[in-house]
C-alpha cells in the first residue's frame, strides 16, 4: 500500500464475531484487507481490547502509520448510547453495559471515531456497494443472525434516533401474549421467533415437551441436544423432521409479521437481508417473497418492497462501517442526521 495514501478503518462488532477492515478511501474492492475473531466476552473491556489489537495488527502488516487513517467506523450491536459511546441493555455481547468507543479512542487519540449501530452501518453498506439507484432513497437492511436488527434509509437520510437506535426492529413485539422471553428481558420479541438463538431455544423447549417427532434432528446431532443450532434445525426440516418443520414454519410466519411491520413504518422500496440465517435463504426467502407478491395485505398496508439477500452476507456490516467514514469525509447528505 502507498505510504502517501489515506485509509479508512471499519469495525463490525456482533454477538459472535468481530470483523475489522482497512481500505483506501476510494473503497476499491481489491484494497479491502480484513481480520476476523470470535467476540470475546470475558469482561467489559474484552471487546475494545480485541478491536485495538486487530487495528494495530492491520496497520503493522500493511506498513501504515496512524496519521494515514482518515477515521474509524465503529459498528456495534446495540442498543447504543452514542453520547457516552457505550452499549446498554445488550442481549448478545455478554454484558448489559459495555464501554466501546472511549477505550479505543484512548489508543488512537488523533483519529476520528464514529460509533453507529451495526445494522445502521449495514444499510449504508448496502446503499454504497449494492443497492440499485431506484432503491437507494428508501432502503431497509435486516440482519437475521444471533439476534435480529435493522437499519433504515428514508427519503435519502439514514434514520438515527435520539440514541442511535431508530431501527431496533428485532425487539418489536410480534406476539403480545407470548410466554417466550427475549434476551433483552421482554416477552414476544421478533428476535425470540426468527433469530438463530430463538430457533435453538424454541427447538430445545419443544423437544422437552415431547409432543412432536424429532427423530431426524436427534440423529443429526447424535442424540446430543447441546449440538443443536439453527443450522441443524433447518437441515432436519429439509429432511422432513416433524418438530423442525414446525419451528421453521413459525420462523417464516414471524418473518412475515416483522417485515410487514417494517414496511408499514418505513414504506421502503427494498429490504435486504443478511446474517448467518441467510445461509438457509433457499428455505426462508421464497415463501416470504411469494407472500408479499401475491397477498401482502395480510401483513402490510403499504405497497410491498422488493425482498433480497445481500450478496455480501456477513461482511455487509463491515463494509457499512467503511462506507460510514467515506460518506463522512465527503459530507454526504445521507448522514445529515448523524
Amino acid at each position: 500500500m502507498n505510504q502517501n495514501q489515506k485509509f479508512i478503518i471499519g469495525v463490525d462488532i456482533g454477538g459472535t464475531w468481530i470483523r475489522v477492515a482497512i481500505c483506501t478511501q476510494e473503497l476499491y474492492e481489491e484494497n479491502i484487507k480484513t481480520k476476523v475473531v470470535n467476540t470475546p466476552k470475558e469482561h467489559k473491556f474484552s471487546i475494545s481490547n480485541s478491536v485495538v489489537t486487530m487495528i494495530s495488527e492491520l496497520l503493522s502488516e500493511n506498513n501504515l502509520n496512524k496519521d494515514q487513517i482518515l477515521g474509524i467506523g465503529l459498528a456495534c450491536a446495540g442498543p447504543l448510547d452514542m453520547v457516552t459511546g457505550e452499549v446498554f441493555n445488550n442481549a448478545n455481547l455478554g454484558f448489559r453495559e459495555i464501554p466501546i468507543k472511549q477505550p479505543i479512542q484512548e489508543k488512537f487519540p488523533d483519529i476520528p471515531i464514529y460509533l453507529i449501530n451495526d445494522c445502521n452501518a449495514a444499510v449504508l453498506g448496502v446503499h454504497y456497494f449494492e443497492a440499485s439507484e431506484d432503491e437507494k432513497e428508501n432502503l431497509v437492511y435486516i440482519t437475521v443472525s444471533t439476534g435480529i436488527g435493522g437499519g433504515a434509509i428514508v427519503n435519502g437520510h439514514l434514520l438515527i434516533g435520539k440514541d442511535g437506535n431508530a431501527a431496533e426492529v428485532g425487539h418489536g413485539l410480534v406476539e403480545p401474549r407470548s410466554n417466550l422471553q427475549c434476551n433483552c428481558g421482554a416477552y414476544g420479541c421478533w428476535e425470540v421467533y426468527s433469530s438463530g438463538t430463538g430457533v435453538m431455544r424454541r427447538t430445545l423447549e419443544a423437544i422437552n415437551e415431547g409432543n412432536l417427532n424429532a427423530d431426524i434432528l436427534m440423529k443429526l446431532v447424535e442424540n446430543d441436544t447441546s449440538k443443536i443450532t439453527a443450522k441443524e434445525v433447518f437441515q432436519a426440516a429439509r429432511e422432513g423432521d416433524e418438530l423442525s418443520e414446525k419451528i421453521v414454519d413459525q420462523f417464516i410466519f414471524y418473518m412475515k409479521v416483522g417485515i410487514g411491520l417494517v414496511n408499514n413504518f418505513y414504506d421502503c422500496t427494498a429490504v435486504y437481508f443478511g446474517g448467518a440465517m441467510m445461509k438457509d435463504k433457499a428455505q426462508i426467502l421464497p415463501p416470504i417473497i411469494e407472500q408479499f407478491e401475491k397477498n401482502p395485505i395480510i401483513f402490510t398496508v403499504n405497497h410491498p418492497p422488493k425482498l433480497k439477500a445481500t450478496i455480501y452476507r456477513e461482511d455487509i456490516g463491515l463494509r457499512g462501517a467503511l462506507a460510514l467514514i467515506k460518506y463522512k469525509t465527503e459530507n454526504s447528505p445521507i448522514l445529515d442526521m448523524l
